[in-house]
């Protein structure tokens, strides 16, 4: 095991590098009390073969943390490789994955190894793993099961020395329940099961991460920003983080960008409310003696929550349409025709 054998889970999982700039876990995902339960897990899985099931909110860390397990694992000085389950089309999502011959199908011009191939030896990350189409799914089981993948194209079998971890921002449970998931490999990958808790769940983290994200920001832009305001602190304590980690990191990103000594509050760019107190049902007086219908008024209601729905889950996906239109299990034309009424297609 590469992991030292002495110290705190602390020092053994928070300290280990997330990245290959040596940025650690700790100052990536934070190292409040709830991170120290999944440091602990982290540090019990890691030397162990199990398949593990990371779950958690979007931008919580759950990347972070696989990318701990595998640098605190015996396969550390193995390649990690992570694949985006969500972003890749559902035509290529099994070359992606176990590779093709030449001419298996038009434009494959030469042969190409698959993520399971390029991960032997280490370690390979499913991401949003709830994403994979169900006709894909058997084969993803059989390859776990039996450390052998075939490429497209092929009959014969290629034998895969990996340990895998899975991630999901979605509720696999019910999928399978709902049939949209298979239970099998479900149990599969859920051998251990770890759970990333969102930002607001452990809001002692979101000050030092801050800090931490200045830190780095400084750096990267040559400025010697000071920190936080009192009036800046107050406003990133009272704010839920829809976009946990990641949306903390891109605000004290830009508010070092924008300050000159010290980050204020009109530099932070969290001016937006919550999608929950957006989507607030409209004044009971719009409907009893107003000029709009309740037909008309239940319309303009659901337009709106469409329209923010749309627009947190573009944000979300960094603007990748065909990936929103997956997780909110829609028609992906049907995606580009609400974001351009709605006015959100550069979302």
């Amino acid at each position: 095991m590469t992991t030292a054998t002495s110290g705190t889970i602390q020092e053994n999982v928070a300290e280990a590098p997330c990245l290959d700039s040596g940025i650690s876990t700790r100052d990536v995902i934070g190292s409040s009390e709830a991170m120290q339960a999944v440091f602990a897990t982290v540090e019990r899985v890691a030397p162990t073969s199990f398949t593990v099931l990371i779950t958690g909110e979007t931008g919580a860390g759950k990347e972070v943390v696989a990318r701990a397990i595998h640098r605190i694992s015996r396969r550390a000085s193995a390649p990690f490789i992570a694949v985006d389950c969500g972003s890749i089309p559902e035509t290529l999502i099994e070359s992606e994955l176990f590779g093709h011959e030449k001419g298996a199908f038009t434009g494959a011009d030469r042969a190409r190894p698959g993520k399971f191939e390029l991960a032997s030896g280490g370690t390979l990350f499913l991401d949003e793993v709830s994403n994979l189409p169900l006709d894909l799914q058997p084969r993803l089981l059989r390859a776990l099961q039996e450390r052998r993948i075939w490429r497209v194209g092929s009959t014969d079998g290629i034998e895969v020395d990996i340990r895998v971890i899975a991630a999901t921002n979605r509720d696999v449970g019910s999928l399978v329940r709902a049939d949209g998931f298979r239970r099998d490999l479900y149990h599969r990958l859920n051998e251990f099961h770890i759970e990333v808790p969102p930002l607001r769940r452990r809001r002692a983290d979101i000050i030092p991460l801050a800090n931490r994200f200045v830190e780095l920001t400084n750096r990267e832009l040559e400025k010697d920003v000071r920190g936080l305001s009192e009036a800046a602190i107050e406003r990133l304590l009272n704010y839920p983080w829809p976009g946990n980690v990641r949306e903390l990191r891109n605000v004290v990103r830009r508010g070092v960008l924008m300050a000159d000594t010290r980050i204020e509050p009109d530099h932070l760019d969290i001016s937006g409310a919550p999608l929950e107190a957006d989507a607030a049902p409209p004044d009971i007086n719009e409907v009893i003696g107003g000029s709009a219908s309740f037909k008309e008024v239940v319309r303009r209601v659901v337009a709106r929550v469409e329209r923010q729905i749309l627009a947190e889950v573009l944000r979300r996906t960094g603007g990748n349409k065909a990936k929103a239109a997956r997780l909110l299990r829609i028609d992906y034309k049907t995606l580009l025709t609400k974001a351009r009424d709605y006015g959100i297609s550069r979302a």
